[in-house]
Formats: C-alpha cells, structure tokens, sequence
C-alpha cells in the first residue's frame, strides 16, 4: 500500500479539523435580515395569504402569494413576530395582527397614511421603547449613536452591524423617526397617528382638559387651602388610548369622580377647591 504523501497544506487541514468551532454570539432579539421593503412586501404577504388575519398560514404559503423564496419569509418571521406585526398561534403558523392587516389594506390607497399602523404595532416592541425613551432626553441622534444604543439593548455584536442599520432603515420608512439633511434623526409623532398616545392634563376642581401630542398623562394638582402649609399634590397617571375620539363627556366625569375620591382627607371630607 502506498503511503501517504505528508505535506504542509495537508497538516494545515488536520489542525483546522481538529481545532474547536467558535459559537458566534447571537443578539437577544431578533433582527431583520432583509431590506425594507422586503419586509413590507412579507407583511403584506401574510394580510393577503391569511385573508386578513382569518387563516393561519406557514411562510411557504406567504413565499407564494409575494414571489419571495421561502428562506427570505422564514428568515424574517423572528423579527415581525417580536414586532408584534405575526403572532404565532401555533408551531410554524402565523396570522398577522389587526394593525397590520389594517396596513396591508389601506396601502394600496394611501401608502404615507397606512404607515400609522406599522407605527402603532412597533411602539411596544423592544426597539419602539428603546427609541422613545432616547428621545425623550435627546432631540437627535446620529446613525452610528442610534445604532448603538439599539445594539446595547439587543445584545447585537459587530457581525449585526448591517441588520441593525436595516432595522433603522424600517423605523425611518415607516415614520417612526425622521432623517434630516445632515444624517441626523429625529422622532416625530403625527397628532392623527391611531394607537398613538396623547397628554392629557385635567386640574382637580376646575373641570379643564386639555390635550396636547404626546405620552399620554393625566395630571392633577391641589393647590392647598388658604393658610395651610399644605404642599401641592401632583398625581401622574400613564393612560394608553386607541385614539382621542375614544374620549367621551362620560369619561371626563368618571375621571373626575374618581381623582375627587383621590383627594379626600381620612374623615371623608373634600380637599379639593371649587
């Protein structure tokens, strides 16, 4: 039997086998792994297949009715489902949320307006909160600042750096943030956004409401009484409505009921001026 022909390449090979596979780290959440627009036409895709969120369907059945290959839908579906755009009711299924559907309806009619949609279903997603809470001490951030604090909360390493920058691509597509001249970012929050929250501010007493854009919150103060030491109390309450018009007159007065309770004294007796 002839023998083996030793050379360096070969023992270069032996040691490569031989040599422990790295693990590569991966983020805590999931990222898109396709461009914006990909990811618009998939989430369309699940409206059409599902006949509107009726039936769920797999990503073969998303893959036919776009023209996607069935890789690039499975692939995504991580990210949409912790987006809260799929949701999985069982193992392999999904239906798309009623934001969504929403979405994938009105955009053949009004591409900018049904974005909205995409804007509400996001907001409570890992990145949505992420992004609301940088800006709300910052007015802007850049790309790489952006990317950053998104790559913080991820768990993303360097390898991550592009799904990250497809991920900012998504926010700023849909509205969610805005991309000034100089590649600097900004979040802005249309007033007429559906599931966007509102400020509303209603003093005890006086029976005013006022509403302006915004988190939603409702503060009430009582000026103290005449002679008294008394500081001023301030109640913040975080309330999440689907849209201002969900308001009614019979709100504001059991609000008001309710926040005059609040401010009793132990005896029962009311604080609140008239």
């Amino acid at each position: 039997m002839p023998e083996e022909t030793i050379t360096p390449d070969t023992d270069d090979k032996r040691i490569e086998q031989l040599r422990p596979k790295t693990q590569k780290l991966s983020a805590h959440f999931a990222l898109p792994l396709s461009g914006t627009d990909t990811l618009v036409k998939i989430i369309k895709g699940y409206a059409i297949a599902s006949n509107g969120g009726a039936t769920p369907v797999n990503y073969k059945d998303v893959a036919s009715a776009t023209g996607l290959t069935p890789s690039i839908v499975s692939r995504n579906n991580g990210f949409l489902a912790e987006s809260q755009i799929i949701t999985s009711p069982k193992y392999g299924f999904y239906i798309p949320s009623e934001l969504a559907v929403k979405f994938a309806r009105e955009a053949a009619w009004d591409e900018a307006n049904s974005k909205r949609h995409l804007r509400a279903a996001i907001r409570n997603a890992w990145y949505g909160i992420v992004v609301v809470q940088n800006f709300a001490t910052r007015p802007s951030l850049s790309r790489e600042d952006l990317k950053r604090v998104l790559a913080i909360k991820s768990g993303a390493t360097e390898g991550d750096s592009e799904s990250l920058g497809r991920l900012i691509d998504f926010l700023a597509h849909i509205g969610f943030i805005s991309e000034a001249e100089n590649g600097t970012f900004t979040r802005q929050v249309a007033p007429d956004d559906a599931q966007e929250p509102r400020n509303i501010v209603l003093e005890a007493g006086t029976g005013s409401l006022n509403v302006t854009g915004g988190d939603v919150e409702a503060v009430v103060s009582k000026s103290p009484k005449t002679g008294s030491a008394s500081p001023q109390i301030q109640i913040n309450l975080n309330i999440n409505i689907a849209s201002i018009s969900e308001l009614t007159d019979l709100d504001a007065k059991t609000l008001r009921k309710w926040l005059k309770n609040v401010l009793r004294t132990d005896n029962g007796d009311d604080e609140t001026e008239t």
